[in-house]
């Protein structure tokens, strides 16, 4: 149900049960054994894209996968450089405090 509903399970040491959209990157944890992925990642990321696929991933067309991947590239990217805007905002902030503080 994990792999249909598009989860990765990818655990770390703090996390042993979080699972990732392997589409939208969405991560979530705190699994109970009654929880429906499907509608987990419906509630939590409506608007993936692997959501709203019209027909099942295997039955993709050579072009209609193709998409669906430079869409999730695309997603993946924004994701990468959100983060890493975060690090040198963060970074700047503490330089400019140790500029003050000369």
């Amino acid at each position: 149900q994990m792999a249909a509903a598009g989860f990765v399970h990818c655990p770390s040491e703090n996390s042993p049960d979080v699972a990732q959209c392997f589409f939208c990157l969405k991560e979530l944890e705190g699994w109970e054994p009654d929880d429906d992925p499907l509608e987990e990642h419906k509630k939590h990321s409506a608007g993936c894209g692997f959501l709203s696929l019209p027909k099942e991933p295997a039955n993709l067309t050579l072009q209609e996968f193709l998409k669906l991947d430079k869409m999730r590239i695309i997603k993946a990217i924004k994701k990468e450089i959100s983060q890493k805007m975060t690090e040198v905002e963060d970074a700047a902030k503490s330089t400019r405090s140790k500029i003050k503080n000369l």
